[in-house]
């Protein structure tokens, strides 16, 4: 009578840990297809932030490009009337910049937008603009290249 009520026990049981074996699975799948998805869209995320980045500092670096050249029109003695509205498309591009990028390239950028609003507004204290623009410039462009690492690593 034992072995048949241990045959019955057994028979009862071997399905139901069947289903639990089958129950514990599913839930696995599914937490780790969840992980993946969590881990792509964040992924995805950091991508679209890499390049919402990168398109508001070349909009930045265009804007700066077209100033500087009217700069250089201005000192070889031509009309350089665009000037004006290019520093406020240069400020606005820089605060584009500002609000999306971290406090390393915020710095570098505010002290570039900011001489080349001085040498457009004050020729005569800037005669040789590019003498007091250089430096600023080229701690920029380090700033940048920082910046878009950093979002490189970030995404790996």
């Amino acid at each position: 009578m034992s072995s048949g009520i241990a045959s019955d026990l057994v028979v009862g049981l071997v399905p139901l840990l069947g289903v639990s074996v089958g129950a514990a699975a599913t839930l696995l799948v599914q937490r780790s297809a969840a992980r993946e998805s969590r881990a792509r869209i964040a992924e995805e995320g950091r991508a679209a932030h890499r390049a919402e980045v990168k398109a508001a500092i070349s909009s930045y670096l265009e804007a700066a490009h077209k100033l500087q050249g009217e700069l250089d029109a201005r000192e070889r003695g031509e009309a350089a009337p665009a000037i004006k509205g290019l520093v406020e498309r240069l400020w606005l591009a820089g605060k584009q910049v500002e609000i999306i990028s971290s406090d390393d390239l915020q710095r570098p950028l505010i002290a570039h937008n900011g001489a080349l609003h001085d040498v457009s507004r004050d020729p005569t204290q800037y005669p040789d603009w590019w003498v007091h623009l250089e430096p600023l410039q080229a701690d920029l462009l380090r700033a940048v290249k920082r910046e878009l690492r950093r979002e490189l690593v970030t995404r790996s």
